[in-house]
């Protein structure tokens, strides 16, 4: 009998990192020769005085722990929206579910073809563009155009009052064993470490290796500066405090880390090598 992969959460996790803001993180294991490692797979609730938003769905396989950690997280209340940034399997895979657990939810974003995706889920879906402000009560949320994107509707998050912003599949990296796979990675008893309490910073190998196949074009295009330096441009005009990514663990000193991610972005263009 095949044994079946099921995603667990981090004994660690759920954790509050900023204000209001509560990092959930789902976990699939790898199994490899010598060790086990896992990978993240996070979804971020946001919650105000009077409603809450929950940042990318999760895995499907990871819907028993987000349902359970969503009901002592809102404590009787109903979660208000939810907040896909892109329409892949990893951060819109439990819509169905959520609309059917919170029938009045929003689904808010670029959702100008998640009724192709989710036929049942359409009377929830509502716009959103950069710029729009969602009220949460002494909270809110702004959508942010995504300066770093592998879909064309993928958008980005921001909470002002907490300073962090979500950035979906950008600034994503892993820890990486000889696993040659898409998966970002990370070792056990890293789960619920923020950057700056990893022992080992981010190595740039690994930053490149999530960037050149989750972030394809970025084998194509030479354009790593251009790309972070609008990114750091956005950092200072909005007044970003930390990042939170779907895939890696939460960037609490992003001035350190940003350096790395851009590095990983300059080694995963290819063109130059293949034409060589």
């Amino acid at each position: 009998m095949e044994e079946q992969l099921v995603e667990t959460m981090s004994s660690d996790l759920p954790r509050s990192v900023a204000n209001g803001v509560t990092w959930m993180s789902s976990c699939l294991p790898f199994h490899l020769a010598d060790r086990v490692i896992h990978g993240h797979n996070s979804t971020y609730l946001v919650q105000g005085e009077h409603s809450s938003i929950l940042v990318d769905t999760g895995n499907p396989s990871s819907w028993p722990i987000i349902s359970r950690t969503l009901d002592e997280l809102l404590d009787g209340n109903e979660l208000t929206y939810v907040f896909p940034t892109h329409p892949e399997l990893p951060h819109t895979g439990n819509l169905p579910r959520l609309v059917e657990k919170y029938p009045n939810i929003q689904v808010v974003g670029d959702i100008r073809d998640y009724h192709l995706f989710y036929p049942q889920i359409v009377p929830n879906l509502h716009a959103r563009v950069p710029g729009d402000r969602i009220d949460l009560g002494g909270q809110e949320f702004m959508v942010v155009e995504a300066l770093i994107r592998d879909l064309p509707n993928t958008q980005w998050g921001f909470v002002p009052e907490a300073g962090v912003l979500f950035t979906a599949d950008g600034f994503c990296y892993m820890h990486r064993p000889e696993l040659d796979d898409e998966d970002p990675v990370h070792l056990p008893g890293e789960c619920g470490l923020t950057t700056s309490e990893l022992q080992v910073p981010i190595a740039v190998e690994n930053a490149a290796f999530f960037t050149g196949s989750a972030l394809y074009w970025a084998r194509f295009a030479n354009d790593a500066d251009a790309v972070y330096d609008r990114v750091l441009h956005l950092i200072d005009e909005i007044g970003v405090k930390s990042v939170a990514p779907t895939h890696g663990n939460f960037i609490s000193n992003i001035r350190d880390v940003e350096p790395i991610i851009r590095a990983g972005h300059k080694r995963a263009y290819r063109y130059e090598t293949a034409q060589s």
